[in-house]
C-alpha cells in the first residue's frame, strides 16, 4: 500500500483504521468521528495535525451512508461458506473417550454467530456501538463478567452487563439501557445510527433515521 493511502486510511489519533471518517471543515484532516469528537471536548487545542480550528457543529446530529452492521476495520465478517469444512467431523475413537459431536457443533456455530451492541438514545430509538467498542463489550460478556468499562470519545463509561445499562463512570445517574441482538432482531429495530452518527436513508445496511 502507498504511505499516502495508508495515512488517509488510517485515524491520526488511534493508528487504526478510520471508523465513521470525519473531516474538520477547516482544514481537511480526517479523523474517526469519536477520536475527533473526544479530542474537542477534551479541549486539546483544535485539529491533531495542524492545530487548526474543529467546528463543533459536526458533531450536531452528524449523518453518513453507512452499513449499520458493518464489520470492525481489518476484521473480515464471519463466513459461512467454509462452515462445512469447520463443522466436527465424527471419526471412530474409544466409545469411553467419544466427544458428543452434536454438542461441538452446536457450541462452535454458537461462537461464530455475530452479535451486535446496542445503546438507547436520549429520546428514542437505538443506536450501535462503535464495532472496537463492541467487540471489548462483547469479550466481557463471553467472559462472562457482570461489569466492564469502556472509552468512547476520551470517557470512561462503565457497561453493567448483568442490569444490561451504561453509564458514565463519574455519573451513575445517568444510565441507559443497552441490548445485545443477533442479526434477524437487530433488523426488527428501530436503529437510529453508529456510534452517534445518523444513517442516511438509502445506505446498505442503514435504517431511516
Amino acid at each position: 500500500m502507498a504511505v499516502n493511502a495508508a495515512i488517509d486510511k488510517d485515524c491520526p489519533v488511534c493508528h487504526c483504521e478510520m471508523v465513521l471518517p470525519t473531516a474538520i471543515p477547516a482544514c481537511g484532516h480526517k479523523f474517526c468521528f469519536l477520536c475527533l469528537k473526544g479530542v474537542s471536548m477534551a479541549h486539546l487545542g483544535g485539529c491533531p495535525i495542524c492545530r487548526g480550528p474543529i467546528d463543533e457543529k459536526i458533531f450536531k446530529k452528524p449523518k453518513q451512508n453507512l452499513n449499520l452492521k458493518m464489520d470492525m476495520p481489518d476484521s473480515p465478517a464471519p463466513s459461512t461458506s467454509n462452515s462445512a469444512e469447520k463443522e466436527v467431523k465424527e471419526e471412530p475413537v474409544d466409545e469411553d473417550v467419544k466427544p458428543d459431536v452434536n454438542a461441538l457443533n452446536a457450541a462452535l456455530n454458537t461462537a461464530s454467530t455475530k452479535m451486535y451492541w446496542l445503546y438507547h438514545g436520549r429520546n428514542r430509538g437505538w443506536w450501535r456501538f462503535d464495532p472496537r467498542v463492541e467487540k471489548d463489550i462483547e469479550e466481557a460478556y463471553n467472559h462472562r463478567m457482570p461489569i466492564t468499562e469502556v472509552t468512547i470519545c476520551g470517557q470512561a463509561y462503565v457497561i453493567d452487563i448483568a442490569k444490561m445499562t451504561q453509564y458514565p463512570k463519574n455519573n451513575k445517574g445517568a444510565a441507559r439501557d443497552v441490548k445485545r441482538v443477533d442479526s434477524n432482531e437487530f433488523d426488527t429495530l428501530d436503529v437510529k445510527g453508529l456510534a452517534g452518527v445518523f444513517a442516511a436513508s438509502g445506505g446498505a445496511g442503514s435504517s431511516s433515521t
